[in-house]
């Protein structure tokens, strides 16, 4: 009798075709996020060498020179001239050290009261320029007494100084933090770090008053070039966000539009509203 059934029944040779691709696919999948990964290290990695390499270009180290000495590459040779010239320099200093010795003994000599007067003397008008040093009051810029509109991406700190209610610590504080920002694009933008009191008292009065703010003057963000590090400098870019728009364009290849920035999924509207006018598309 012939004995036609199979080994392996025909249901079962199709969960196992289905089980095979099906890990398949899970093995090419883990190979791609692998792969993504990687290339997201490898940028990382590019930034913080560059950084390196930038401050050790900034190094500046100085030849070996000894005091007094000078050395000679050509010849490999020191210049001993240094010895002669403070022998002689304290031979000079010595002879006239004796000169002055000799004069003090030919004057004569002064009785103990006069000497006590002239010290009394010498202390009290001491005393008095320093008093006098003291009361004077110290020079500082005047304020405005009448408003003017001042763009605040290009005002300096001694103009800031004279306006009401601002001091040295709130203007180094703005122009602080103008830098990090690339520039303002609103007055109002002063609210998100001015955040003690006094400042809040004077902010509507410089946001409506003295200060206006030039778009055009932006640091802008090229978001199809820009690395992580260097998206993440910027106060409204975090690390998760900017490793997203590095994923999103690698992806894509290149992020074309705002409708295409707006489909990130970490970033709200206020926060898309917020780093809009800083972002480059080209």
């Amino acid at each position: 009798m012939s004995n036609n059934r199979k080994l392996i029944p025909p249901y079962l040779q199709r969960g196992l075709l289905v089980l095979i691709v099906f890990l398949m696919g899970i093995s090419v999948a883990r190979f791609f996020v692998t792969m993504h990964k990687q290339e997201e290290r490898i940028e990382v990695l590019e930034a913080q060498v560059a950084q390196l390499l930038a401050d050790t270009t900034r190094l500046r180290i100085p030849p070996y020179t000894t005091p007094g000495r000078n050395y000679s590459r050509r010849n490999n040779t020191y210049d001993h001239s240094y010895r002669r010239n403070s022998y002689n320099q304290n031979r000079q200093v010595s002879t006239t050290q004796k000169q002055n010795s000799s004069t003090i003994d030919i004057l004569p000599q002064t009785s103990d009261k006069s000497s006590t007067t002239l010290d009394s003397a010498k202390d009290s008008s001491t005393t008095q320029t320093a008093a006098q040093l003291s009361s004077m009051p110290e020079e500082r810029p005047r304020k405005f007494t009448e408003a003017h509109l001042f763009d605040i991406n290009i005002i300096d700190s001694l103009t800031l100084i004279r306006i009401p209610g601002i001091a040295e610590r709130t203007a180094s504080v703005i122009l602080k933090y103008r830098q990090r920002y690339g520039g303002f694009y609103n007055p109002w933008q002063l609210q998100e770090f001015l955040t003690w009191d006094a400042a809040k008292d004077y902010m509507e009065e410089w946001c409506t008053v003295w200060f206006t703010a030039d778009a055009t003057r932006l640091r802008l963000i090229h978001i199809n070039a820009a690395t992580v590090s260097e998206l993440q400098r910027h106060p409204y870019i975090s690390h998760e966000q900017a490793v997203e728009i590095v994923r999103y364009r690698t992806r894509h290849k290149r992020i074309a539009s705002i409708v295409e920035f707006q489909q990130l999924s970490t970033f709200s509207d206020e926060q898309i509203q917020q780093i809009l006018p800083y972002l480059s598309f080209l």
